[in-house]
């Protein structure tokens, strides 16, 4: 996909600053966006005010298990729901299934009907997690089957790598997309990101990670039961489809 290079301008700085920084946009722009979403920017839909049932989630690898998990737990607090799925895609295959913890009975019973789905499971708290196949076609199979038999439980699904093409269906499906930008994202770059969700999902919203309290509030969404106010508040603007 091409980008003009105006519209994403690194500082001025040696040739080899100025080449290390266009390979990091470069990779931060195939994260995010797909198609000819940095060539036109449409006006964003207006998202429904309503908190959504499920999500599509695209975020760096590194901060996807800890954001997937931490929206999952915020939409079934706000529905007062049981627990949550999180369907984690990386385009890798996972050697080891999800961790698995101490669980309650709703999570357990769920990770157990999903399972049977020939699914890879593992429950943690008040969150089911579905580790996807690195084959895209093959994820997207899978994340249809979770999301059929999760029924009226809310559903996360984290998209931490390039996006396929393949997934787009099933993301436009959902009830809202979130971009989650990693620390330091260029705003023109977040703008870009968040049209192209816009113009693909039902809805958009945008999440930042918090600034403070970042290392316990990760302690705390890996045991897949509370979340931290810090967690909290980035996560409820975004669920509303505004701005984390």
């Amino acid at each position: 996909m091409a980008v003009e290079r105006h519209r994403l301008a690194v500082p001025d700085g040696s040739s080899r600053a100025r080449r290390v920084s266009t390979i990091v946009l470069e990779r931060l722009r195939d994260l995010f966006l797909t198609g000819d979403a940095a060539a036109a920017r449409p006006a964003c839909r207006v998202a429904e005010r309503t908190v959504p049932t499920t999500l599509g989630v695209l975020v760096s690898p590194g901060d996807a298990p800890v954001l997937g998990a931490a929206l999952g737990l915020a939409v079934a607090a706000a529905h007062r729901a049981p627990c949550a799925v999180l369907c984690r895609w990386t385009g890798a295959d996972a050697a080891q299934p999800p961790r698995s913890g101490l669980a309650s009975g709703a999570a357990r019973r769920l990770a157990q009907r999903l399972a049977t789905r020939s699914l890879v499971v593992g429950a943690c708290g008040r969150v089911v997690t579905v580790a996807l196949p690195a084959c895209d076609i093959e994820a997207r199979a899978a994340a249809e089957r979770a999301l059929a038999a999760a029924g009226d439980i809310p559903l996360v699904f984290t998209v931490a790598g390039a996006r396929p093409p393949v997934f787009d269906p099933l993301l436009a499906d959902l009830d809202r997309l979130v971009v989650v930008p990693p620390a330091g994202a260029l705003e023109g770059l977040e703008s870009l990101a968040i049209d192209d969700a816009a113009r693909l999902g039902r809805s958009a919203g945008l999440l930042r990670l918090p600034s403070t309290g970042s290392l316990t509030g990760r302690l705390l969404v890996a045991t897949g039961l509370p979340v931290s106010p810090a967690w909290r508040a980035a996560a409820a603007p975004a669920l509303r489809g505004g701005d984390g």
